[in-house]
């Protein structure tokens, strides 16, 4: 399936009824999350990045008018960057954790009665292993994007590395959960196998636009129907050509 395609026909269908209650939902849980997240965290986040930068030959305990004006500029830049760099992989990774555990599900449902009637469930895989899966990826997610933050000094990379991150961990689980309630744990390694750009292509646009206020907000039903959409099309497929080998 053409990416933009699978895009288009998914933004649309965020819009519909059953799907807009579902973001509705989604958007009333992660920010409830979020609100607990930075009342307890956001003082933590600031003495941590504080930490942080005197390690990296900042003096943040320099009073305002006691140093270069251009230093005094820079550092205030990078306090809030590497408090950007600590909370945001939390915000994020709780959005796409949340479109894989609970929106995905009602997503393929609404899916199988629309657009990719016919393929029926042979799913071995049950809740348990579905959901630690997602905690899996979501520990690499984290892992990696804090191993991440010291690469953002330099320029470009604190932008390009957090979406190639969102995109990798988007592209992973929702590979796992669009298929995990149809397709057997074989046909899910051969569908790991075949994936090419096309997926990347729809990873990398989610992810782009869950760094967007307020568009972030759809963003786990938006890449609940497009990886949906797409994943069950590529297993409509295999089956089709398992048919066609063994006539």
């Amino acid at each position: 399936m053409n990416p933009i395609e699978v895009l288009i026909k998914s933004t649309f269908d965020t819009f519909r009824p059953k799907m807009l209650s579902l973001t509705l939902t989604s958007i009333a849980l992660s920010v409830v999350f979020w609100l607990i997240l930075f009342w307890f965290a956001f003082e933590w986040g600031i003495q941590w990045a504080n930490s942080f930068l005197n390690s990296m030959g900042f003096d943040m305990t320099v009073a305002v008018g006691d140093e270069l004006f251009l230093l005094t500029l820079l550092k205030s830049i990078l306090l809030p960057l590497t408090v950007f760099g600590l909370l945001w992989p939390i915000v994020v990774g709780t959005a796409v954790f949340l479109a894989g555990i609970y929106v995905m599900p009602p997503v393929i449902r609404f899916l199988e009665s629309k657009h990719v009637m016919g393929i029926h469930r042979h799913s071995e895989i049950g809740i348990s292993t579905t959901v630690f899966f997602a905690i899996k990826v979501f520990t690499k997610f984290l892992v990696f994007w804090l191993i991440s933050i010291p690469l953002w000094f330099i320029p470009g990379v604190a932008f390009i590395l957090p979406v190639f991150l969102t995109a990798y961990m988007l592209r992973t689980l929702m590979r796992f959960d669009a298929l995990s309630e149809h397709a057997t744990q074989k046909e899910i390694a051969i569908i790991s196998k075949q994936d090419d750009f096309k997926t990347w292509v729809i990873a990398f646009i989610c992810a782009l636009l869950s760094f967007i206020p307020p568009i972030l907000l759809i963003v786990p039903v938006l890449s609940a129907l497009s990886f949906g959409r797409y994943y069950l099309n590529a297993l409509g497929q295999l089956r089709q050509s398992e048919v066609v080998d063994v006539q």
